[in-house]
């Protein structure tokens, strides 16, 4: 099988001048020139003449977004990697603004193995404007204002009191053989899956191939990449084994087992918030709730599990539903009926039970 030349990644630009140097590569992987680029991205209905092109690549500031898009469309890359370019020019936009204390040696894109990266909030963030000393009529207006929440507070004790007594002589209601037969019925038998708020069984913690449901493709590493981005890939070819394990709290932990490194974690690189940042394996702990994810059932658009990484609550997302091998898994936020966001687990059985 002949080797696949991946892209150039932004996503370890530290600066806007080291954003820019990633455009540049990305325009040289593309083997295309000024006057191919601006052709394509009109053919693609984008504004991008060869001169804003040139100027684009040749300056150390970071340029407009819809530039940036229209630029990594023009080079040929997927709408996950377009992505990806879109939500670090992002990062690096909030982290290099005026006021928010954050220059280029702290917008850094941590990479796979290393230290995470730090976010700093904007200084004034929290601040709050003091508020004006009160007026002679300001203080007779909240004296009345006072008596009325009086009047409003002695009616809600009211409507509470008989609320609480009309709980209290329901209460047997809820306590009889059927309420016990309702919650056997949701209870876990030994060995099998959870039951789930919505009906569906979450699946028994051991080893699985996570499958993309819109597109049969399961998650994996590519063998042999330095970084440890995880993508969609054919079954047959999923590396290394991954499973599931149930942590306190009812999360779970996606872990993995590799011939070298031995035993890791899938997780969001550097634990990042913003959209878009990708799904990549490395040491368990390296990044705390990164690597922490509840499974949540769905019915549509079709029947299965999102896997929502627990320090966003967003969803993993294969974007716009893309059915391309070797597509990265990144995190978007959660929409109902997006195809790309709809995972299954094949149980792989144990060489014990082989």
């Amino acid at each position: 099988m002949a080797e696949v030349v991946s892209a150039p990644d932004p996503q370890h630009a530290r600066s806007p001048e080291e954003f820019i140097a990633r455009m540049r590569a990305l325009k040289d992987w593309s083997r295309l020139t000024y006057r191919e680029l601006a052709a394509r991205a009109d053919a693609a209905g984008d504004v991008l003449p060869r001169s804003t092109v040139a100027n684009m690549l040749g300056r150390a500031t970071l340029p407009r977004e819809e530039l940036v898009a229209a630029f990594v469309r023009a080079c040929g890359v997927g709408s996950a990697e377009l992505t990806v370019w879109l939500s670090v020019r992002q990062d690096l936009a909030a982290r290099t603004a005026p006021g928010t204390g954050a220059g280029p040696a702290t917008a850094a894109m941590t990479p796979v193995r290393f230290p995470a990266a730090v976010r700093f909030p904007a200084a004034d963030e929290d601040a709050t404007p003091p508020e004006p000393p009160p007026t002679p009529q300001g203080l007779l207006a909240l004296s009345s204002l006072r008596s009325s929440r009086a009047v409003i507070l002695l009616s809600v004790l009211a409507l509470t009191a008989t609320a609480v007594a009309i709980a209290v002589s329901t209460r047997g209601a809820h306590h009889g053989p059927a309420a016990e037969k309702r919650q056997q019925s949701v209870r876990q038998e030994p060995g099998s899956g959870a039951a789930s708020t919505s009906g569906a069984a979450l699946p028994a913690p051991g080893t699985y191939r996570i499958r993309a449901v819109h597109s049969s493709l399961c998650l994996s590493e590519r063998e042999g990449e330095r970084t440890a981005w995880v993508y969609q890939v054919p079954c047959e070819d999923v590396f290394p084994a991954f499973s599931l394990e149930r942590l306190d709290g009812g999360s779970w932990r996606i872990a993995t087992r590799h011939p070298e490194h031995g035993p890791g974690c899938s997780g969001i690189v550097a634990r990042r918030k913003v959209q878009g940042a990708f799904l990549v394996d490395d040491f368990c702990a390296s990044r705390g709730s990164g690597e922490t994810f509840r499974l949540e059932p769905v019915d549509r658009p079709a029947r299965g599990f999102r896997l929502r990484p627990v320090h966003t609550g967003y969803c993993l997302t294969l974007p716009g539903g893309t059915e391309d091998p070797w597509a990265h898994v990144v995190q978007l936020p959660c929409q109902e009926g997006e195809s790309g966001q709809v995972f299954r687990f094949d149980r792989v059985p144990s060489e014990a039970e082989s």
